[in-house]
């Protein structure tokens, strides 16, 4: 069995159901969708418990399911339990099998759908043998004791030093860090823990950072990494990244913490993309939060423009003159120069 959910709750109220209403969903910090069924569906102390303990974003997503489960009670996507016909389990219907969340649920006599328990799979946490299997999430970083900092240029042993300065990924679903980090892309989580570490102490040096959050964006290969790219960039919907870190920018500002992030490559994409939807779907201003960019694949321009509008600090980006990403790919520098060097590089 790999499915856990947060075991908060005593076995005695576990299961007591209610109904929610607006001033309950608040009360539980639930942002219900606008079509959310109040009158056909109720919820147990558990599964309560588990849909509060989750970020917005994954909390919505589920929300979304249970919607549809209300209306649809009887779906095939639902298996019926051997030995009570009256319990089902249904697995959510997210697009990406990196998301996987088991909705537990019965239809009562008078026909209202009540949700006994929300788990979700732990294997999809942390480093997979496939990196493409690995999942959009935050992880918690401690340096190793005495571990090795960045903080000038070093040669080639002293960076591959530098890979062993962190300790385990501690997957978490909330920030509890002064310092954030969004990586680039073709990085699994083992690169991504200690490379945006290095960058964390290169964009804020005299910090001397202990610990750091970092929001994982899984690299499925070059070619969809580069379509995710494509899609940040366009107007209109985002990706599920940046969508997801949209709703961790709302959890931070909610919670009145100041956040120091660095970004890099598709990173900056995914945060550039993460504030326009943050701007249209969120709308509070996000003081507190600030944003040191690293090789960016994102337009400067367009990135400072909707920051400052949502009172983000962007500091002076570092991008390397040389380097085709943010030149070409973040539309950044498109001189004679730059050109000849994409030129010279396929």
């Amino acid at each position: 069995m790999t499915w856990l959910n947060t075991g908060s709750i005593s076995e005695k109220d576990a299961f007591n159901t209610l109904a929610l209403d607006r001033q309950s969903a608040i009360d539980y910090g639930l942002r219900l969708p606008n079509d959310y069924p109040y009158h056909k569906t109720q919820f147990s102390q558990q599964a309560l418990s588990m849909l509060s303990s989750l970020n917005d974003y994954d909390q919505y997503q589920v929300l979304r399911e249970i919607v549809f489960i209300s209306s649809h009670p009887s779906t095939p996507s639902s298996v019926k339990h051997s030995l009570n016909p009256f319990n089902r389990i249904y697995r959510t219907r997210y697009p990406f099998k990196q998301y996987h969340y088991l909705i537990r649920y019965k239809l009562s006599t008078d026909d209202k759908v009540i949700i006994e328990d929300i788990l979700f799979d732990y294997q999809l946490i942390g480093k997979q043998p496939n990196s493409a299997a690995e999942r959009t999430m935050m992880y918690h970083l401690d340096r190793v004791p005495n571990g090795p900092s960045y903080d000038k240029a070093k040669p080639g042993e002293e960076i591959e030093e530098l890979a062993g300065a962190w300790q385990t990924p501690t997957p978490t679903t909330q920030i509890s860090t002064a310092h954030a980090a969004v990586n680039g892309m073709k990085n699994d989580l083992d690169k991504a823990a200690w490379l945006m570490g290095t960058h964390a102490d290169a964009a804020y040096q005299t910090d001397t950072i202990k610990a750091y959050t970092l929001f994982h964006n899984p690299s499925d290969n070059t070619g969809l990494d580069i379509i995710e790219c494509a899609f940040d960039k366009r107007q209109g919907s985002k990706s599920h990244n940046a969508q997801h870190l949209a709703a961790v920018l709302a959890q931070r500002h909610h919670q009145g913490k100041a956040t120091k992030w660095v970004a890099h490559s598709q990173g900056v994409i995914v945060f550039c993309a993460a504030l326009e939807h943050y701007r249209l779907h969120y709308g509070d201003e996000l003081k507190g939060q600030q944003l040191a960019v690293h090789g960016s694949g994102a337009n400067i321009e367009r990135l400072t423009r909707i920051a400052k509008s949502l009172g983000v600090k962007v500091h002076q980006p570092k991008n390397n003159p040389f380097d085709i990403v943010p030149n070409i790919a973040g539309s950044n520098d498109l001189s004679p120069c730059s050109l000849v060097l994409l030129a010279r590089e396929q």
